[in-house]
């Protein structure tokens, strides 16, 4: 039986136009002809915050000059656009909201297909071409402020400013809390359910992926996590379309799946121009260390649509790797950095 809300997003996604460039690259993957439906950025090398738990200190690098203003428009118009022709861009960080200037580059260049990934520590800027915020929160406020720091309070009201003053659906945008689930806060998914529900339009909930075999945050697979998971699918069906998982998706968190990830499906950059390996969690030093993929608990896009067009993620390798100095846009274009 098909679900009401299932079919209303069926007949809206049959209208936007996103869906048909979607489709398009889709049929080409499976005639072996592949390229990007993602891009990824790490708008800035800089974070306000150190949370325990994020991948982006692991392979962070102060020595380098991040892209200017031009550096990241030659990245929307050579790599993007001309290039891979990406349907949507994901801005992380750091965090983006210290790099306003990129956010509205990007807003502008590459109009309703962006979405931008905030802490939600700083005044939330309203971007006319961003059609989704994601804002990152770990818990209720005990758990979020061992996490993050004591920056709950700050957060919320930033949130429930920003949605109370630019309002919700209707305005061609969309809003959503992103929970990062480990070893501290995998009890409290439900109050993070309660306490969103009506002030975000979405919520979504990923696992923590590990950078090292005793890392004390990642939540091992086994009973606990089954149990964590049976939770979230019960959750689902209770608020359907406010828990933006699908089953599929929570049900491939219950086992190592090991590098199965369609990798290939995000080109993902770092703030100097360069591609990451083996996609946006990874870095493009291969010094640095790498996610262990055979734990990742990432639902993203990827993933996501791969569920969506396959029913099943199959074992892909990262293409990018073997061109990642021709892409290196900080040696070929050094007057792009940002000064």
């Amino acid at each position: 039986m098909v679900h009401a809300s299932d079919a209303r997003n069926i007949v809206n996604m049959l209208k936007d136009p996103m869906y048909w460039r979607i489709a398009s690259k889709a049929i080409r993957s499976m005639l072996g002809k592949r390229s990007p439906f993602y891009g990824s950025v790490d708008v800035t090398n800089y974070c306000n915050l150190h949370c325990s738990h994020c991948y982006w200190w692991t392979s962070r690098n102060s020595s380098l000059q991040e892209l200017s203003v031009e550096g990241w428009k030659y990245v929307i118009d050579e790599i993007f656009k001309k290039r891979y022709n990406v349907v949507h861009v994901y801005l992380l960080g750091g965090e983006p909201y210290l790099r306003p200037d990129v956010i509205e580059l990007f807003s502008n260049e590459m109009y309703g297909k962006c979405t931008v990934v905030t802490n939600a520590t700083l005044p939330i800027k309203f971007f006319k071409g961003i059609v989704l915020y994601i804002f990152s929160v770990d818990g209720p406020r005990e758990v979020h402020d061992m996490i993050r720091g004591k920056t709950y309070d700050k957060v919320r009201q930033n949130i429930v400013e920003f949605t109370g003053t630019y309002g919700k659906k209707g305005k061609g945008f969309y809003t959503t809390v992103n929970v990062t689930i480990n070893s501290l806060n995998y009890k409290h998914v439900a109050e993070m359910v309660k306490e969103w529900y009506g002030i975000v339009e979405g919520i979504v909930f990923q696992f923590h992926t590990p950078f090292s075999e005793n890392d004390p945050l990642w939540l091992p697979f086994g009973r606990e996590r089954d149990a964590l998971i049976d939770e979230l699918i019960r959750l689902k069906r209770e608020h359907y379309e406010f828990i933006l998982n699908t089953e599929a998706q929570l049900n491939v968190s219950r086992r190592p799946w090991g590098n199965r990830c369609p990798n290939w499906m995000c080109i993902a950059v770092d703030a100097f121009g360069r591609i990451k390996s083996p996609c946006s969690m990874g870095s493009a030093d291969p010094n640095m260390p790498s996610p262990i993929c055979e734990r990742c608990g990432c639902l993203g896009n990827c993933l996501a649509y791969t569920y969506g067009l396959r029913g099943d993620p199959s074992k892909e390798y990262d293409i990018y790797a073997r061109d990642m100095a021709n892409n290196d846009i900080r040696f070929r274009q050094p007057s792009l950095m940002h000064r």
